[in-house]
């Protein structure tokens, strides 16, 4: 069982630089690969930003802007609380329910929490990556919307923990695929075969960065443009702003990207796909209902009012094989 504290987090190896008003983090002989996620909290001069993407063990973006002035030889601290909460939401952990003022976790037949697996790419916002959690055989459907961050699914925010859930229950969630980004493919004015780029909207850009995996497709069924194949997932190789257009690559590690040939088929609207969000679902483990439901071993605090406002009282067991003595008032939760 993990107890969290918005004080809590692990030192990550080397240091990190990044300028005020950008979202490119460098690391110093970093393993982000290893030991970040993206939509971990990283803490750099005390202020967390969410991570968006993570493009090397050297090479990372975050969802903001970093606000503080230019920092170089950090080391950035990964704050360790539920990834579903907003950035505003990990500063205040511990404490009472925002709902009914009192301490609770999460019903064992409750989701009390969906984490994100893999952002994918290509999400232009929100209401293009609807989330869907099966209801339980006998009982109250869960649901929860998806927080998009740079074209990633960055959280998923639980809006309905549902009811009657058991361990039988599937509940594998499903995020919807990005909508396909629409071009004329055979438009030389789009296809830039002298350049080897590809116009897209601005959105559509923006919701794709370096290395994000896309999958091609001609239309129906006509010519593909010269260099690409109906079908075949590419990478983004880069990305380049006014006019907005992208080149691709047909592997991560290639260092040039596709050179294109020839425009495709006419009357044929050609695609490219971002890679779909995962996630997966998790049970609460103790009692309570309702949609504000926090998970096992930390709640939400509210400010509260009046002199001893905000101060709570805990009394909790860890660590132990079983419980003995008095267990009234006790909760045991799962490995």
């Amino acid at each position: 069982m993990s107890l969290w504290g918005n004080s809590d987090g692990v030192a990550l190896t080397g240091t990190v630089a990044i300028n005020q008003s950008a979202v490119a983090m460098t690391g110093s002989s970093t393993v982000f690969t290893t030991e970040v996620d993206i939509g971990d909290l990283l803490l750099i001069d005390d202020l967390p930003y969410r991570v968006a993407t993570i493009t090397s063990n050297t090479a990372l973006t975050i969802t903001e802007a970093f606000a503080p002035s230019n920092v170089t030889g950090k080391t950035a601290t990964k704050r360790e609380t539920p990834r579903h909460l907003s950035v505003a939401e990990s500063d205040a952990i511990y404490g009472i329910s925002t709902t009914t003022n009192v301490e609770h976790t999460g019903g064992a037949d409750n989701v009390v929490e969906v984490a994100v697996d893999s952002g994918g790419s290509g999400y232009v916002d929100a209401a293009d990556a609807a989330v869907t959690i099966p209801a339980p055989a006998s009982g109250t459907q869960a649901a929860g919307t998806a927080v998009v961050a740079a074209g990633k699914v960055t959280s998923i925010t639980i809006t309905n923990v549902g009811a009657g859930y058991t361990a039988s229950d599937s509940i594998a969630v499903t995020i919807h695929g990005a909508t396909p980004a629409s071009f004329d493919g055979s438009s030389a004015s789009i296809v830039d075969l002298a350049n080897n780029r590809i116009a897209l909207s601005d959105a559509q850009v923006d919701a794709l960065a370096v290395d994000d995996a896309v999958v091609y497709n001609n239309g129906s069924g006509g010519a593909d443009i010269g260099g690409l194949v109906d079908g075949t997932t590419y990478y983004i190789h880069s990305r380049f702003a006014g006019p907005n257009k992208i080149e691709l690559k047909a592997a991560v590690s290639d260092v040039d990207e596709i050179d294109l040939t020839a425009v495709g088929a006419s009357g044929t609207a050609h695609t490219l796909t971002g890679a779909t969000a995962t996630a997966v679902a998790s049970l609460g483990s103790g009692s309570g209902s309702g949609a504000n439901v926090a998970g096992p071993g930390w709640v939400k605090r509210t400010a509260g009012t009046g002199g001893r406002a905000g101060r709570v009282q805990y009394e909790t067991l860890v660590a132990m094989s079983s419980i003995t003595g008095d267990t009234a008032d006790d909760l045991e939760f799962p490995e």
